[in-house]
């Protein structure tokens, strides 16, 4: 492949839009969609990409450090594109850590 890009948050609303722009226009390049599937993430969203021979869905958190610092070793990005994120003010003051 041409590229090896990370899309964080890639089943989200913005992400998987972004997803399936890179899946479509750039097929040299592979993508790694890298989602928590929180109340955010939807797989259903990427439904029509899913088989693609450019895309890799793994299901993770970029909190998790050595397990970004094992898909770092084993893929070498190119590229990030980082939409994962906690979108609500509400679960900021629940859970402050988790922002």
């Amino acid at each position: 492949m041409e590229h090896t890009i990370l899309i964080t948050g890639g089943a989200g609303f913005i992400g998987s839009h972004l997803t399936r722009l890179f899946i479509n226009k750039y097929p040299a390049y592979q993508v790694i969609n890298l989602d928590k599937l929180t109340y955010a993430g939807n797989l259903e969203n990427l439904r029509d990409i899913e088989n693609k021979p450019n895309y890799i869905f793994i299901k993770g958190d970029i909190a998790d450090n050595s397990f970004i610092q094992q898909l770092f070793k084993k893929y070498k990005f190119t590229a990030i594109l980082h939409c994962a994120a906690e979108s609500h003010v509400d679960r900021s003051i629940a859970d402050p850590l988790a922002f």
